[in-house]
């Protein structure tokens, strides 16, 4: 008897959710791939490629028109032949119901602001034209190309986000992409299985099962075992990469740049952060390239800004810290501290210099959430580097999920240590605007440090203001100049992407970047003879 036609794909995190608008975790979005079709899409060399539509819009062919007055109107034309899992037909008007659920919608969710930035969208057939407005005239369409099962979503349901996980559309949904869900087992895995080709050819595997494996070690030894096939958010370390390579010749290693940025987040409420020397000092007194060297093998490239240097956006003259505690303890002197008797500075009224670090323990078998297995390592290596040059630091591990919803409501007093997973059409304008400062529960403003500076502000309002690509990107770059002037957050490393195949599955392309997972391109996957 043959054995199955599967893959078993590890996971680090489990989703909530199994509709991208209505979700912010990544394992959510690498299920969805061979579940759900897109608009657009990206691949392995970040870039582009017509998914659901028939060509990318584009200036040369009047599909992509800005018009005088900063609007701008995209049109597309949808393949034909796609289906829903039930049968009927993909067609615009299915686009135009998903964008007009989303705008009926009260409650927040993530990337409201980009569907509220358009202004109209119709539909006749299988064409689809978009008009954006003046304040946000460019497609992101990473960010808004989903295309719901509008006519099965109750809107008066979707009201309250936190019923989202219970409501059985999102759990297990219709939708069209070349795997359909079968099977949710909560804390277990999910299975999808064939059931249509996709628009670019008939998926070879007949099933896809995602097995969550909190912990990059609980990942890894079912990685050894034979469990799992591929592994994508895993977590892996240098020291787990190691470990599967001298296991044997069953397994191949990949390690790819990713757009995964860790970071600490100044609150800059805070009467001490508020001080841009203090932050300077800082960046000064850690030794981001020794952390790197010691926990990550030297494999996490040393960050000098929020984007990644594969990122075409990115600005590789910015202002750059490099490690001099003598450099720290004069901006530390020119704020005015000097040295207790316990060698911790303090200031003008005697208070000593001591901050609080807020991150998360490793992940758990059991759990919902990923988390990177050295942060709590991390921090030791922190707290030895700020008390050399006068700065107390103490650590406070928390698990994820509660760590999480205290980073989005800024509720850490000082700093705060994690990962974002940067877009690869950012704009910087979510993360560092003052308008998406967080105010309230459940805002989705991801302006964690509280930076409020009109300078900034002015350059992101003309970043998404800006329909011209190349005049953006000069913007973005522009704008990364003065965030490490200010240095609102301390940019630690981009931590690679390191995850492991099976040998004798072919078709895996590794992509490292936020909303486009390794299972991208999953109907190409498929096993050789000998291996199955």
């Amino acid at each position: 008897m043959a054995p199955p036609n599967r893959v078993v794909v590890g996971l680090a995190e489990e989703p909530d959710v199994l509709v991208q608008d209505f979700t912010g975790r990544h394992s959510t979005w690498a299920v969805l791939a061979p579940l759900t079709l897109k608009l657009v899409r990206y691949d392995d060399h970040w870039r582009p490629w017509p998914e659901m539509a028939e060509r990318l819009p584009a200036p040369a062919d009047g599909s992509w028109v800005r018009h005088p007055d900063g609007r701008t109107t995209m049109r597309y034309r949808l393949r034909t032949g796609l289906r829903w899992h039930d049968g009927r037909p993909v067609t615009a008007d299915d686009v135009v119901a998903s964008y007009r659920l989303l705008r009926s919608l009260e409650c927040d969710y993530p990337h409201r602001e980009i569907v509220e930035a358009i202004d109209d969208m119709t539909a006749a057939g299988l064409s689809l034209t978009v008009r954006w407005g003046a304040t946000n005239p460019y497609a992101v369409f990473e960010e808004w190309g989903s295309v719901l099962p509008a006519r099965l979503l109750d809107p008066l349901r979707l009201a309250d986000p936190a019923a989202w996980p219970e409501l059985p559309q999102l759990r297990l949904p219709i939708s069209h992409g070349p795997f359909r869900a079968a099977e949710w087992v909560p804390g277990e895995r999910i299975r999808l299985v064939r059931c249509q080709p996709h628009p670019r050819g008939a998926a070879a595997v007949d099933e896809i099962v995602f097995r969550f494996l909190p912990g990059s070690g609980e990942l890894r030894d079912a990685v050894a075992a034979g469990e799992v096939d591929v592994t994508d958010l895993s977590g892996f370390t240098a020291a787990d990469a190691r470990a599967l390579r001298a296991g044997g010749s069953g397994v191949r290693v990949a390690v790819v740049p990713s757009s995964m940025w860790e970071h600490i987040d100044f609150n800059l409420d805070d009467r001490h952060l508020r001080d841009v020397r203090v932050r300077h000092a800082v960046a000064h007194a850690v030794d981001r390239q020794a952390i790197s060297d010691t926990l990550h093998d030297g494999l996490a490239e040393v960050a000098h800004s929020w984007l990644p240097a594969r990122h075409p956006a990115h600005n590789d003259t910015v202002r750059r810290y490099p490690h001099d505690p003598r450099a720290a303890r004069s901006l530390l002197s020119a704020a005015g501290y000097t040295p207790g008797p316990d060698g911790i500075l303090r200031d003008a009224s005697g208070d000593r210099l001591c901050f609080r670090l807020l991150t998360t323990t490793p992940s758990v078998a059991g759990g919902r959430w990923s988390a990177s297995s050295t942060r709590t390592r991390a921090g030791e290596l922190l707290a030895d580097q700020l008390r050399a040059v006068g700065v107390e630091l103490r650590v406070d591990a928390v698990p994820a999920g509660d760590a999480f919803r205290r980073f989005r409501s800024r509720d850490f007093p000082h700093l705060a240590m994690f990962a974002w997973s940067i877009a690869l059409e950012a704009n910087g304008h979510l993360m560092w605007h003052s308008g998406q400062v967080p105010r309230r529960a459940g805002d989705y403003g991801l302006n964690l440090a509280g930076w409020r500076s009109p300078t900034n502000d002015r350059l992101l309002d003309r970043i998404i203001a800006e329909g011209d690509p190349t005049a953006r990107t000069a913007l973005i770059a522009e704008q990364q100049a003065e965030w490490a002037e200010q240095l609102p957050s301390l940019p630690l490393f981009f931590l690679p992407q390191i995850d492991a195949v099976r040998r004798g599955l072919t078709g895996v392309r590794h992509v490292g970047a936020f909303g486009t997972y390794v299972t991208w391109n999953s109907w190409q996957w498929a096993w050789e003879e000998t291996a199955r």
